[in-house]
């Protein structure tokens, strides 16, 4: 039953794939993968991927929380991946609201295959998919048990100027009604209007892992509907409006752990330090880890999926 086609070394396919309909209409496409083993029933797992993410890519993460036991249920947020893009330019990467996010997560939770699974509760975040399952338990909209996030966007790594010139043009597309559009800007000089992977593996932000890189830029050559490319204007600003209102929050009220790489340089690390300590997450730092560290090369990974088994350990999971 929906089975993705092709996945990346190490992944597992879903068991479902979930036609979803936000409340405000936009159409999702999402997946529920049933656990395996004799630890199966442990509980249900919100995998929540980051900006650019598809199923397909998630799938290797998953394959991790089945084998132990637990149920996973992902989406594709709106914008990205096969759910609706919300421009004329499906490349463009674009939210009219920061918290229309949650509007996707209510329905990934609410739908009756997800909400069926036996078993505690638990979120688990990337970047992008960290903010907006924090930011959804911090409003009240969730209760999990516990919390995870691998490097949340509490902050985006640029320099000080480029922040500085980032927001002076953000502020001049809003005046002008030009939110939808790319920023005049790229980092390292890559086109606004290319996915990141198309960069090459040398030198990437993203995993040491090559096979599992390459993999990510042949799945988005033989599916151009999944590929996706820079923010524009108005993501950014919706972003930075959802990182100043995270850095005012305190804990999230359930148990939280939150894992760094030592080599991150997409989300910015001080940011995700002092997030980090005033919400009161257990903070692991993997030596060696980039952005991605539950598919980074070993033995990186290996790090990162025991500190996830030690906290779910000490909280009884």
């Amino acid at each position: 039953m929906g089975a993705a086609p092709d996945l990346p070394p190490g992944g597992v396919a879903w068991d479902r794939t979930l036609a979803l309909e936000a409340a405000d209409g936009v159409r999702l496409r999402g997946a529920l993968w049933e656990g395996q083993g004799q630890e199966q029933g442990r509980g249900v797992v919100l995998l929540l991927q980051g900006r650019t993410e598809f199923l397909e890519r998630t799938a290797l993460p998953a394959a991790g929380l089945v084998a132990r036991g637990f149920a996973v249920a992902s989406v594709d947020w709106r914008g990205q991946g096969l759910s609706d893009r919300l421009t004329g330019e499906p490349l463009k990467g674009h939210v009219a609201r920061f918290t229309d996010y949650h509007l996707d997560l209510a329905a990934l939770a609410a739908h009756p295959a997800v909400a069926a699974q036996p078993g505690p509760l638990l979120v688990l975040g990337h970047s992008m998919g960290g903010a907006i399952g924090l930011g959804a338990v911090l409003r009240g909209q969730l209760a999990p048990r516990a919390v995870i996030v691998s490097a949340p966007m509490f902050g985006i790594s640029l320099s000080r100027p480029m922040r500085l010139a980032s927001r002076i043009v953000i502020g001049g597309a809003r005046l002008l009604g030009r939110l939808e559009h790319w920023p005049p800007f790229a980092p390292a000089g890559q086109p606004v209007d290319t996915p990141y992977v198309f960069g090459g593996f040398e030198g990437n932000l993203l995993t040491g892992d090559e096979a599992l890189f390459e993999w990510n830029a042949a799945a988005l050559r033989r599916q151009p509907a999944f590929r996706m490319a820079m923010p524009t204007l108005g993501w950014l600003r919706q972003a930075y409006a959802e990182i100043a209102w995270l850095a005012r929050q305190g804990p999230p009220g359930c148990p939280g752990l939150c894992l760094l790489g030592s080599r991150e340089a997409v989300v910015d690390p001080a940011a995700v330090r002092a997030g980090a300590a005033r919400m009161g997450l257990e903070l692991v730092e993997i030596a060696g880890g980039r952005h991605e560290v539950l598919i980074e090369a070993e033995p990186m990974r290996a790090q990162a999926w025991a500190a996830l088994d030690r906290f779910l350990a000490a909280q009884g999971l």
